[in-house]
């Protein structure tokens, strides 16, 4: 009785034993043919830096009396420079555009501190370019020209009308509508004064240069 117990308990260890081994190869196979797989890693998208433009530069400068605000706002985008002139006053602060231009970034429109005339009709502008520099004269009213023209170019004009001369400067107002303007000879060492008149767009020597 005790043999055939033993001999079940023998066969009952073998056949587990077996079972075990083969349970071992079969997963040594699997794991053998089991293909490898590799997630790919999520695209990194880098954001292209964006250009924002800057904020305008603003110019500011009151009438002699301070009744009235000429600004002039300069909002600049890569090559190009946008101007906007206003004028606004003081009781309403309620500012109107009277000029606009878009100009290259190497020309600068700037306010001249005698840039009021002296009853504040008229106001100025300098233009600077590479070559020469030009100087625009404005109604502060935003009304036109004759010819139906916003502003009038002292230097086209004076080039048009002034012979044997060349523009140094334009250095304010001599009178409600009058302009200083300093030249020199294009021949030699002699410098004059002229005063252009806004109204009649014409050019007076005088004889005494305003240095």
């Amino acid at each position: 009785m005790i043999t055939i117990r033993h001999s079940i308990k023998t066969f009952f260890f073998i056949s587990l034993a077996t079972a075990f081994m083969l349970f071992i190869m079969v997963q040594r196979n699997n794991n053998k043919n089991r293909s490898v797989f590799s997630a790919a890693l999520p695209a990194v998208i880098t954001p292209m830096p964006t250009d924002i433009p800057k904020g305008p530069q603003i110019s500011v400068m009151d009438s002699p009396e301070g009744s009235k605000t000429l600004t002039l706002e300069n909002q600049e985008r890569k090559e190009l420079a946008t101007y906007s002139l206003f004028v606004s006053t003081k009781h309403d602060e309620q500012r109107k555009q009277i000029f606009r231009k878009e100009e290259p970034s190497s020309q600068v429109l700037s306010i001249p501190f005698n840039t009021w005339s002296t009853d504040n009709v008229y106001v100025f502008l300098k233009e600077k370019t590479s070559s020469i520099d030009n100087y625009l004269v404005f109604q502060s009213s935003g009304n036109l020209f004759p010819n139906d023209l916003g502003y009038v170019s002292i230097q086209e004009l004076f080039s048009k009308k002034v012979s044997g001369y060349t523009i140094e400067e334009v250095t304010g107002w001599a009178g409600p509508t009058s302009l200083i303007v300093n030249a020199k000879a294009v021949e030699g060492d002699n410098k004059v004064s002229f005063w252009f008149e806004v109204p009649s767009q014409s050019f007076i020597q005088l004889g005494t240069y305003f240095n």
